[in-house]
């Protein structure tokens, strides 16, 4: 066995490394020819710092593998064997030896070079050849030129003024080019060896860091399009007609919205909507109503969902501000939840149904109320009187109706014009309500004539009060349109149940006796009775 040049018995370097009769380390003449050319005496401290790092790594993991080849589950004493070899392995001893230096350096994974101060290469190692293609016979006594990209060129050269002018270390992270031409991610340790305070070599340790890099341009290609989802996801909820709201914790104390949100609830963008929020940034200038009551905090949509991990749906309430204005909204809420099923927050969708409500509340004014004074029609009117007349009987009341029609209205708009019996017409209807009731009910059926229903009357001489009431009520001068205006009713009364449970021949008899008052010489009211028949 040929000796090594460490004169110690107990090199592992000796002990362990088996060397056949055909093929030895150091004996071979060719292996030793080329073995010599790669002395590496000329590294930097650094470097042989590095190369000491690796070859004690690389002497421990071939003790262990040894090891492992005679029984995977070593023994005590193999395993103080390999713990006892690993020390040894890191005597400098073992780096003195030019050739065991080089085998070292040669069997590391990064790239390993040493070049002249100007840029001639005079080391290649394996790892060098790996990364990047060109073996150490196509790159020593060359220039390094041909591993820089041409757009790093310059940087490059600034980096090498940098480490030969600064004489110190440089760590960077760049991209050389392979011999085929791709480009390779890697981390490069620049240093310089100074002899007589003049930098005369550099040594250079470069790692393959293809795939980490690649790992983070993925990473942060993810993470710019989650971003740029985020801000489209923004542009779509602001340019949605609904008022967006996101409870961002389970206790829903930071709510935010979208534009729609803050613009209908009249608050800045952006600022926190919670009513359970820091005390001095609370929107307090409204309160939020659901059939006419104030929702507690807790019955509010977005906390319910939160609170009690259920979906809302189809959930109407109304915005009441201070100022006596009234917005309408109707919406969904759903609570948001983790992997695990957490519920840590909600989000709402409410859409403002302010214009249809007014516009179905339009509809039916228009389907139930007269335009010209406001009162109810003819449609309204029966219905209040068949709710009139069912009261009547389960509390065995009565309900008296009032047949009212204007003397000689037809004169005043013959005489004074249609715009001012229009006028006249609403003036009446006026003073006609302010004699009532609330639970009365006073209709225009067309024309000057008008019907009262008046429920609940203990006797006929309640609705006869009343009767007079409106006479004493119209007998004043109306002021019309810079005229003045003087009229009189004839009313016509029927009492139920006395004269019938019908409403519309209640209607009917009660007419019958307007009539009557009319011939008796208006201005005046009459009750019906039986000999009004025909």
């Amino acid at each position: 066995m040929a000796q090594c040049s460490v004169k110690n018995a107990n090199c592992e370097f000796c002990s362990h490394v088996k060397i056949n009769k055909s093929s030895r380390l150091f004996g071979d003449a060719e292996v030793q020819k080329k073995e010599d050319s790669k002395d590496y005496t000329d590294l930097s401290p650094e470097l042989v710092e590095i190369v000491r790092a690796l070859q004690a790594s690389l002497s421990h993991k071939r003790v262990r593998q040894q090891l492992e080849s005679v029984d995977s589950a070593p023994s005590m004493l193999e395993s103080a064997f390999a713990q006892a070899q690993a020390k040894r392995g890191t005597r400098s001893d073992i780096f003195s030896h030019p050739r065991l230096l080089a085998a070292v350096v040669d069997a590391a994974d990064a790239a390993i070079i040493s070049e002249t101060w100007n840029g001639v290469v005079l080391t290649w190692n394996r790892g060098a050849e790996r990364i990047f293609g060109f073996t150490s016979a196509e790159m020593i006594g060359k220039s390094r030129a041909c591993l820089i990209p041409e757009f790093l060129r310059d940087e490059d050269a600034k980096r090498l003024r940098q480490v030969t002018e600064g004489k110190a270390t440089l760590n960077y992270e760049t991209v050389w080019q392979q011999k085929d031409g791709k480009f390779v991610d890697v981390a490069v340790s620049l240093s310089p060896s100074i002899e007589n305070d003049k930098v005369v070599r550099l040594s250079l340790v470069a790692n393959d860091i293809t795939d980490r890099k690649r790992m983070e341009r993925a990473l942060m290609e993810s993470e710019r399009k989650q971003r740029q989802r985020a801000a489209e996801l923004k542009i779509v909820l602001d340019a949605v007609p609904a008022a967006v709201w996101i409870a961002h914790d389970a206790e829903c104390k930071v709510i935010t919205g979208n534009r729609a949100s803050y613009d209908l609830l009249r608050l800045p963008q952006g600022s926190n909507i919670s009513p359970t929020g820091p005390e001095e940034g609370r929107p307090g200038h409204f309160r939020e109503f659901r059939n006419g009551r104030a929702l507690e905090t807790h019955e509010l949509p977005v906390q319910m969902a939160a609170f009690r991990g259920i979906e809302v749906r189809d959930f109407e309430e109304d915005v009441v501000f201070d100022d006596g204005s009234i917005r309408h909204l109707i919406g969904n809420a759903a609570p948001l939840r983790d992997s695990a099923g957490k519920v840590y927050g909600a989000v709402a969708a409410f859409i403002d149904i302010t214009a249809r409500r007014d516009m179905e509340e339009q509809i039916r004014r228009m389907a139930h109320f007269d335009s010209l004074t406001n009162l109810p029609n003819r449609i309204l009117l029966m219905d209040r009187l068949e709710q009139a007349l069912a009261v009547s009987q389960r509390n065995q009341s009565k309900t008296a109706v009032i047949f009212m029609d204007l003397d000689h209205f037809k004169d005043i708009n013959d005489n004074l014009g249609h715009h001012v019996g229009d006028m006249l017409l609403q003036q009446v209807a006026e003073r006609i309500r302010a004699s009532l009731r609330e639970v009365d009910t006073v209709s225009r059926l067309g024309g000057d004539e008008f019907v009262l229903v008046l429920p609940e009357l203990r006797s006929s001489d309640d609705a006869a009060l009343i009767a007079q009431k409106l006479l004493r009520s119209l007998s004043s001068e109306f002021f019309v349109a810079g005229e003045k205006v003087h009229i009189t009713p004839s009313l016509g009364i029927c009492i139920h149940p006395e004269h019938g449970n019908d409403a519309g021949m209640l209607i009917r008899i009660a007419d019958k006796a307007m009539y009557h008052a009319k011939q008796a010489g208006r201005n005046t009211f009459r009750f019906y009775d039986l000999s009004m028949k025909g």
